[in-house]
């Protein structure tokens, strides 16, 4: 997490109207993270408070050398329990390799084609968390999200797609990846 990161997903959640923006804020010794969230009125006015009171590694300036106090994760979505299950299930079930994948792709791409400007690499970052948003906002079934294990190259193949930038392909590859799971689901259910 750095301050571009959460800029890029104040900007996506922006462009695709969603309703909120969550934030995890973890501080030294408390036991559990708190939440806040944001509703779309505020996000200009939250987006630049935690530019300026947060550093670039987006630990709370102000509590430096008294507290440790960092903003550890950040989620857009339409309702509350969704930001809550994004924001406390970081790393759990089948979003950690979806995730890893989109990171995955991201990283190569920007490997192989450097931004130029700092205006380039946020619409980079703001592509990756809007892959990121239509990827990890559903819920999934068991048997989906043992078909997302078995299959995550398959996914890694399409986030390369998708990072370079080419839509039919990718759209193609998105309809073959649902037809595929549709199937694996139907085997298992008649399996039963």
């Amino acid at each position: 997490m750095n301050k571009r990161a959460l800029k890029a997903v104040f900007s996506n959640a922006k462009a695709v109207g969603a309703r909120y923006v969550g934030v995890r804020i973890e501080t030294a010794g408390s036991s559990q993270p708190e939440i806040i969230i944001n509703p779309r009125e505020n996000f200009d006015a939250k987006l630049n408070y935690y530019m300026s009171a947060y550093d670039d590694g987006l630990r709370l300036i102000p509590a430096k050398g008294k507290k440790d106090i960092r903003i550890t994760g950040i989620a857009q979505g339409n309702t509350f329990e969704d930001i809550e299950y994004q924001l406390m299930s970081v790393g759990v079930g089948w979003k950690k390799p979806i995730s890893d994948a989109i990171d995955k792709s991201y990283n190569k791409m920007i490997e192989e084609t450097p931004p130029q400007t700092e205006e380039e690499r946020l619409r980079c970052e703001t592509m990756k968390e809007a892959i990121k948003g239509m990827f990890l906002s559903a819920s999934r079934t068991a048997a989906e999200a043992r078909f997302i294990f078995e299959n995550i190259e398959k996914y890694e193949q399409l986030f390369d797609i998708c990072m370079n930038g080419d839509d039919m392909e990718f759209r193609k590859g998105l309809t073959e990846l649902q037809r595929m799971q549709n199937e694996h689901i139907l085997k298992e259910e008649s399996s039963k």
